[in-house]
């Protein structure tokens, strides 16, 4: 009986072993396949592009050089090449030396990818570890706001721009804040380069007060192809000016057809009249370059929400205030201090593009910017005659009621940004080098005014003065990846 048990046991074991033996040379009979995945019109690498064995669950993702390594038990075989944004292609491989696979860009529109900094390859929303906003600028018109930055406020979440009346220069910007930490902790890109900041100090009681932002109504959202918002880690990528995230505005590359829009309506109450228009039109440059040109203009009316009448807020309740019988008489007529809270007059007109020229030698020459005036008028506090008297009959003549006065704050707004830059690849490194320019200024003027230690010889125009800003950047950015890990210099 022993015998016979160590008889199977022998015959188990050879068995085992036959079985060893067939699969290690069945695994020797695998055939290596090797090539590389590009794109049929450029002949640029597609890193990470996914193969697979038709029909079959195996398969392997390229390398960020588009290369690949995939083992197959028989040729030919049947692969299965695919890449976000480009059409799927079935090739079919008959040796080992597979070459290279070209894949043409697809013609559906993708709305997943997202690229925000420059440390990785790119990745889309899913895989992303941080959150990752990817605005269109459908989802921005259909908020039913006039100008970017109120957009942006019901398209983002965390992302706040209210109306600021009788603030100044201030009702004319809008702070803008991300996540609550102030309009100057938030980076501001364009295309991935750094938008020049406004010329106004926020030194209103507003949000924002002593810190300066991006003049976010500076940007024409015709000339918008999609908003990239990164918030948590942001600072460390991007630094200490980025600590309440990074908004990357992707300025649109459409090579051909033309849009046009006109739109016009009205405020609830009948005020506030607003109408305009916007071109975006394309060219091509060469084979594969583009010239992308965006023109708008708009004509936004004052509105008029101020509350019920009552109470001044700078002297308190109006009842009471006697000094003498015309003040009495002067209140008990207007209990109201005649203040204009609501949106300014506003004009806007700006011009935009964004372009791209390949080269000879894996590289490319790229430019964008734009220009924008706006002229604003919004409203000061409402001078009563029981505060500013009119002693030499400037706003109103001898034997007349006096009714005071209300200045008018008018803003002259310029605002430009160009970028220049050359990217591409040289020796495994993937480089880019630019430099853009911005300037911001602010003139004021207020009118509907005087000057009491000017006397009768005050005048009721001032020129007051303005703001100006300009900044000028050069970036060098380089990369490489070595084996798993990404190597990146940099110098600003």
């Amino acid at each position: 009986m022993k015998n016979r048990v160590m008889c199977a046991g022998r015959r188990t074991a050879l068995f085992v072993l036959g079985a060893l033996l067939l699969c290690s040379v069945s695994a020797l009979a695998q055939i290596t396949v090797t090539g590389q995945v590009k794109d049929a019109g450029t002949g640029d690498p597609l890193p990470r592009a996914n193969l697979a064995i038709k029909n079959t669950l195996w398969g392997t993702v390229a390398d960020n050089e588009g290369n690949f390594t995939l083992q197959v038990k028989s040729l030919p075989v049947t692969l299965m090449v695919s890449y976000i944004g480009y059409e799927t292609a079935e090739v079919e491989v008959s040796k080992a030396q597979a070459g290279q696979i070209a894949l043409s860009e697809t013609s559906l529109e993708v709305e997943d990818m997202v690229i925000v900094g420059s440390r990785f390859v790119p990745r889309t929303v899913i895989t992303s570890p941080v959150p990752i906003d990817n605005i269109k600028v459908g989802d921005l018109v259909g908020t039913g706001q006039l100008t970017f930055d109120k957009m942006m406020t019901y398209a983002v979440p965390s992302f706040n721009s209210t109306q600021q009346t009788i603030s100044d220069a201030t009702a004319h910007f809008d702070p803008a804040d991300l996540r609550g930490l102030g309009p100057s902790r938030t980076l501001v890109l364009i295309n991935g380069k750094r938008k020049s900041p406004s010329s106004l100090v926020y030194i209103n009681d507003r949000p924002g007060k002593g810190e300066v932002g991006v003049d976010m109504k500076s940007i024409p959202v015709a000339s918008i192809e999609r908003i990239e918002v990164l918030r948590d880690g942001a600072s460390a990528q991007y630094g200490s000016d980025a600590i309440a995230g990074v908004i990357n505005i992707i300025l649109k590359n459409e090579a051909q057809g033309t849009d046009v829009e006109l739109f016009a309506g009205t405020m609830d109450e009948g005020d506030g009249d607003f109408r305009g228009y916007s071109i975006n039109t394309g060219f091509q440059l060469g084979e594969k370059g583009f010239l992308n040109l965006t023109h708008t203009f708009s004509d936004q009316d004052e509105t008029n929400r101020a509350p019920s009448p009552g109470k001044d807020g700078l002297f308190g309740d109006l009842v009471g205030i006697v000094d003498t019988a015309q003040d009495s008489a002067w209140i008990d007529a207007n209990p109201d201090p005649g203040m204009r809270v609501g949106l300014p007059n506003s004009t806007t007109s700006d011009v935009f593009f964004n372009s791209r020229l390949p080269l000879q030698g894996n590289a490319e020459l790229y430019s964008f910017g734009g220009l924008q005036y706006r002229k604003g008028i919004s409203y000061a506090l409402y001078r009563a005659p029981y505060w500013i008297p009119d002693q030499f009959n400037i706003y109103h003549d001898a034997g007349e009621t006096y009714n005071g006065f209300h200045p008018t704050f008018e803003g002259d707004i310029f605002d430009n940004t160009l970028a220049v830059g050359i990217r591409g690849q040289k020796r495994s490194w993937d480089f880019d080098l630019s430099h853009n320019t911005g300037r911001n200024t602010v003139d004021y003027t207020v009118r509907n005014s005087l000057n009491l230690d000017l006397g009768a010889e005050t005048p009721t125009t001032f020129r007051v003065g303005g703001y100006e800003f300009g900044h000028n950047v050069t970036n060098l950015d380089l990369s490489r990846r070595i084996f798993n890990t990404t190597v990146s210099l940099g110098s600003e």
